[in-house]
């Protein structure tokens, strides 16, 4: 758009800024100058208002970037020149930059999009970690409470076949427990208001600053095991507060060390290179949480996905790789994998979790491998299938 502004100008002006006559056509000629005028005025506005309307970055306050789309409206108006901060002029002119104005408008744009994104990650952080301690802080207080309730049930239990003493001896044990109890709540509450505290103030420093977590397998692009624990916190947290059902697959290439021994350690890195691209594939939803374990062992974490449907993409993963035609060079490798799958199950912990979907996987591995095994919560006690 703002290059059809310059041809425009280009066509209505002389070097010296003069207008031209295009032609005999005089109230054409006037025509196309108001219309021109009118476009360039209007620009401004849209300048005016975006500088007006900005939000501070961590360089620029409200009140800079606001001047700063001034100036440019005032350019675009009447030719005025910009400081040499924002472009280069190393002589005054009334020709209007338009190449340096849409640079100056991308680049702030992209800016605020950074700005945004970077403080958005860190707003999304601290609800993490708030979410994770009020969830440790219930578990504890429900132990706590069955505490309470334990001695008051001794007391009962003395009021109702015991004699004077024995009451009176129960009421002073009940009391002495129930102070300590309350006691050790207000320790952990303020341990948990000190730690929380503490990463909010870290958060704070680290608001606008460019944190650069590496995040992805440098060998399939990735999510690495880092992202995945943290992912997988996330999930327990928002789990175990709203319900909302979560899965965990764990593959596993069958024989990988025969591939390795056999065609070389490259042609391992290229299998398991094919089969990350197989896995996104498989799973493209935005929401599915794709990454590598480590060594040959590959996480997909299925955010909303109950058992059953989980079943189904991992058996789908199995046909997928099955009909895959992997190769290194021109060598063909083919290969299986195993699968164990793990619903989350609300209030365990996250290690609990891992620990269940690998025994699902070893069992899948020992059953004769290139299956899936379900690992499943029944009657207080894990049983996989």
């Amino acid at each position: 758009m703002l290059g059809s502004w310059s041809i425009g100008k280009k066509d209505h002006n002389n070097d010296d800024g003069s207008r031209k006559n295009p032609g005999a056509n005089g109230l054409h000629a006037a025509g196309e100058s108001v219309e021109y005028d009118r476009a360039l005025e209007s620009l401004a506005r849209i300048l005016r208002s975006l500088g007006r309307h900005a939000f501070g970055l961590e360089e620029l306050s409200e009140e800079a970037i606001e001047k700063e789309f001034e100036q440019w409206a005032m350019h675009v108006l009447v030719g005025a020149q910009i400081p040499a901060e924002n472009v280069e002029i190393h002589e005054p002119t009334i020709r209007r930059d338009w190449g340096a104005l849409t640079r100056f408008v991308n680049g702030h744009r992209q800016q605020e999009k950074t700005y945004v994104t970077r403080n958005l990650q860190d707003v999304r952080h601290v609800l993490w970690e708030f979410t994770n301690i009020v969830g440790r802080a219930i578990v504890e207080d429900q132990e706590t409470d069955q505490k309470v309730t334990n001695h008051l049930a001794q007391l009962r239990a003395a009021t109702e076949g015991g004699s004077f003493q024995d009451v009176k001896q129960a009421l002073f044990a009940v009391v002495q427990g129930i102070n300590t109890l309350i006691d050790e709540r207000k320790k952990r509450q303020q341990q948990r208001l000190k730690k929380l505290g503490e990463k909010l103030r870290a958060v704070e420093e680290e608001l606008g600053s460019a944190r650069k977590q590496m995040t992805l397998d440098s060998l399939t692009q990735l999510y690495n095991r880092g992202a995945l624990d943290l992912q997988l916190e996330r999930t327990a947290s928002v789990s175990f507060f709203s319900g909302t059902s979560a899965c965990l697959l764990m593959v596993d290439v069958d024989h990988f060390k025969y591939i390795n021994d056999t065609y070389g350690h490259p042609a391992g890195d290229a299998v398991l290179q094919q089969l990350a691209n197989c896995l996104v594939s498989t799973f493209p939803r935005k929401t599915d949480f794709i990454a590598r374990y480590g060594g040959e062992e590959f996480c997909v974490l299925l955010q909303g996905a109950g058992q059953e449907l989980s079943q189904r993409l991992g058996e789908r993963l199995l046909d997928a790789v099955r009909r895959e035609e992997f190769h290194y060079q021109d060598i063909r490798i083919p290969f299986t994998v195993s699968v164990g799958v793990a619903e989350f199950i609300p209030g365990e912990t996250v290690p609990s979790w891992l620990e269940r979907v690998d025994r699902a996987l070893y069992r899948a591995k020992n059953r004769g491998r290139d299956q899936l095994c379900l690992a499943i919560e029944m009657t207080g006690a894990v049983q996989e299938f």
